[in-house]
């Protein structure tokens, strides 16, 4: 699944940068045929660019939400959920630690 969001990732920023070059060719022809003045061009490059990323935020943050939504849906873990198991198993073995010495080596071996 992963790997499948990445690729999917890869193909939307070639895509972006296909969309970029065309834009920018375009501008390039508009302005040697005085459709466009070469500052007018790189205001709406900019534009473009400024988009483009805005666009990208909104899909990635999109995609993280995807993302979230199936872990939720398959049950998995969350990384906060095994972070607090791994600090109780700590405790816990602290505690068994402490009652075992309390208990002393004679009552330990049952």
């Amino acid at each position: 699944m992963l790997e499948t969001i990445k690729n999917l990732l890869l193909a939307s920023i070639g895509a972006v940068v296909l969309t970029k070059e065309k834009a920018l060719e375009f501008f390039d022809q508009s302005v040697a045929q005085g459709k466009l003045s070469r500052e007018d061009a790189e205001n709406l490059a900019q534009e473009m660019v400024e988009e483009s990323k805005r666009q990208a935020r909104a899909w990635g943050e999109r995609a993280g939400q995807a993302m979230d939504n199936a872990a939720a849906a398959l049950n998995l873990a969350q990384r906060a959920d095994l972070e607090a198991l791994e600090r109780r198993v700590a405790k816990l073995e602290l505690e068994l630690d402490a009652l075992a010495r309390r208990l002393g080596p004679e009552k330990q071996d049952g």
